[in-house]
C-alpha cells in the first residue's frame, strides 16, 4: 500500500515537472520573439529617412514582418486651416512602426506585436 502511495506521489511530481519545463519553453521563446521584434524596432528608430512599406524575414523559427507608414495627421489632432496644410518638403509627420513576430507554439500558432511610433521627414 505504501509503495502504491509513493509511486502516485512520484508521478505526480515527474507530471508537475515536466509541465514546468514546458512553460520555461515557451517563456524562452516569447523573449526571444520580443528580441527580435524589439530589434527590428530599434533598427527603424534609427534609420536616417523613413519609407512606407512592409519587409518580412525569418529568423530561425521565427518569421516576422516590418511595417512603417505614416499617421494620417487628422488621426493626431491637427487643427490646421485649409492654407496652412500646403506642406513643403522637410515637413515633419508622425511615423507608425509595427513589427509583427509569430512562431509555431506546442499549442498552435503565437504571435506578438509591438507598436511604436517616431517623428520623421513625410514621404511625398
Amino acid at each position: 500500500m505504501a509503495v502504491a502511495v509513493m509511486s502516485i506521489g512520484i508521478v505526480g511530481a515527474l507530471q508537475l515537472f515536466s509541465g514546468s519545463l514546458r512553460l520555461a519553453g515557451e517563456a524562452d521563446r516569447q523573449t526571444r520573439a520580443m528580441v527580435l521584434g524589439r530589434s527590428l524596432i530599434d533598427e527603424a528608430m534609427w534609420r536616417a529617412i523613413l519609407e512606407e512599406g512592409t519587409q518580412t524575414g525569418q529568423e530561425g523559427e521565427y518569421s516576422w514582418s516590418l511595417t512603417t507608414r505614416p499617421i494620417d495627421r487628422s488621426l493626431v489632432g491637427m487643427t490646421e486651416t485649409i492654407d496652412e496644410k500646403a506642406e513643403s518638403p522637410g515637413d515633419l509627420g508622425l511615423w507608425e512602426i509595427v513589427a509583427e513576430i509569430s512562431w509555431l507554439g506546442p499549442i498552435g500558432e503565437k504571435t506578438i506585436v509591438l507598436e511604436t511610433a517616431r517623428i520623421g521627414e513625410e514621404d511625398f
